[in-house]
């Protein structure tokens, strides 16, 4: 008998003649009938994905790696119809063309064509650029509804802060809607939008996906037409930090606004005003361009810190990113003329004593076994996860009892060996002091004489992973390599 895996893809709830239940019922009676077998493990399912991308299918990806896999011996993958397997002819063809490497067919159960007809290749090719055809005009009529609905003032998206979505409409949620209003105040009042993020973050609110609030959420939260009582929507499904797109479709919508018209109109004013006075954002031309950047962090946030601004005499001040942007609570600023020698007195400290505890560090030493070790860390995980699925097949109805208990022993000894085996190779790693002092003096020499700041940079990190700064404390900590 011939294994094969099946793959199932359903786009919409509503597609009933596409139900995962419907597809899987109709792929294994065809396999039956057609002398295969389909393991449970080698069943795929994405629901409420579209098959245009295959990269954001996840059970796609994980049913074309157990494919290629030589040792599960699969011979065909089965398909409700070639549609579900892509809706994009480049993805259809570069999968299918890796499966045939590997002996692997792709064979459709509703559209069926014979393996060895000449014909094949070109009937299979126009299913594929039809289903492409379909997905394409089925996304500009849905772009065409989205267009009518913006007309007429639908609400089309997640609620912002403040609200929540109640059907076409929005509704009003009131201790987060009292906040978005006393933002809007305070602004209009002369409070900048850097202190209102960091009050947000330390009152404990968060925004409408559970994240911080950073500059930027606030700012656009001040944009946001729909605490006025608009929905804007734009075709492309992206908005800028102008916020003025002429392609936009704003609306007036049927829900009650959280900001009246004469505090909307002086926030507006207010920001177009700032707006005038700054440049676009860019990345600070200081960030990335010395042998410290990225390397030290913050020790209440664990951010990285930043180069905030140079000294005209030379050297610079750094601070905490999360600092920056209103994410930490605690400033870390910090002098380069105190940072650097601070650190090369404590490396220099280490490579005269790598035991030493006249400083405060610590060593990660390397495994010559790494690669070993990783791989057996990822099985235990994995045979950690059947146990998991068995009991889910098992509360499902899908396997006995007696069935699960055996899966569940017979897993629980595979891992019971693979830690044993674990244990032993992370025994086996060695630390010789010697050697290590050497490489530290090398990386001293390096980042203390006249090399470029790429090959500073290079030396620093092959024996620092990080440097946590505690201003409160005064104190630094290196984080080694071995």
């Amino acid at each position: 008998m011939k294994i094969a895996a099946a793959y199932i893809r359903v786009s919409t709830d509503d597609q009933t003649e596409y139900s995962p239940t419907v597809q899987l019922d109709d792929i294994l009676e065809f396999a039956k009938k057609n002398d295969y077998h389909i393991p449970k493990e080698f069943i795929f399912t994405d629901e409420g994905i579209s098959g245009r991308t295959a990269e954001k299918r996840p059970a796609f990806q994980s049913m074309i790696r157990a494919a290629r896999k030589k040792t599960n011996h699969i011979d065909a993958i089965l398909v409700h119809k070639y549609d579900r397997f892509s809706r994009n002819k480049d993805d259809a063809v570069l999968y299918k063309a890796l499966l045939k490497k590997d002996g692997v067919k792709v064979i459709s159960i509703k559209e069926p064509i014979p393996q060895d007809d000449k014909f094949a290749v070109i009937y299979e090719s126009m299913l594929e650029a039809m289903a492409e055809y379909y997905s394409l005009n089925l996304s500009e009529e849905v772009k065409k509804t989205m267009r009518k609905k913006a007309e007429n003032g639908d609400y089309q998206a997640r609620a912002p802060f403040g609200y929540r979505n109640d059907k076409k409409s929005l509704v009003i949620h009131p201790e987060e809607a009292e906040m978005v209003r006393y933002v809007f105040e305070s602004y209009a009042n002369g409070v900048s939008i850097f202190a209102l993020t960091r009050e947000l973050n330390q009152r404990g609110f968060r925004t409408i996906r559970g994240n911080q609030w950073e500059f930027r959420t606030v700012r656009y939260l001040l944009n946001n037409v729909t605490y006025h009582g608009y929905a804007r929507w734009t075709p492309s499904g992206k908005t800028d930090w102008g916020y003025d797109i002429p392609a936009a479709i704003v609306a007036k919508g049927s829900w009650e606004p959280i900001i009246d018209d004469d505090l909307w109109e002086r926030v507006q004013e207010r920001y177009t005003q700032q707006q005038r006075r700054h440049y676009p954002h860019k990345r600070p031309d200081t960030e990335g361009i010395h042998w410290l950047s990225g390397k030290v962090k913050c020790s209440s946030c664990g951010r990285s810190l930043v180069i905030s601004r140079q000294y005209v005499r030379g050297g610079f001040e750094m601070q905490c990113g999360g600092y920056n942007h209103g994410q930490c609570h605690v400033s870390h600023s910090v002098s380069s003329n105190r940072l650097i020698p601070a650190i090369l007195d404590t490396l220099r400290q280490i490579a005269d004593s790598p035991d030493t505890q006249a400083v405060n560090f610590s060593i990660r030493t390397n495994n010559t076994n790494s690669g070993e070790i990783d791989a057996i860390s990822a099985m235990i995980h994995r045979t950690q996860q059947k146990i998991i699925k068995a009991k889910e097949a098992y509360l499902a109805g899908i396997d006995t009892i007696d069935e699960y208990r055996e899966t569940k022993r017979t897993s629980e000894k595979e891992i019971s060996e693979l830690q044993e085996r674990l244990s032993a190779l992370s025994e086996e790693q060695t630390f010789d002091a010697d050697a290590f002092s050497k490489k530290v003096r090398n990386v001293l020499l390096t980042i203390s004489g006249d090399s470029s700041m790429d090959d500073k940079k290079s030396a620093f990190s092959e024996i620092v992973e990080k440097v946590v700064y505690d201003k409160a404390a005064n104190s630094i900590r290196l984080f080694l390599i071995d």
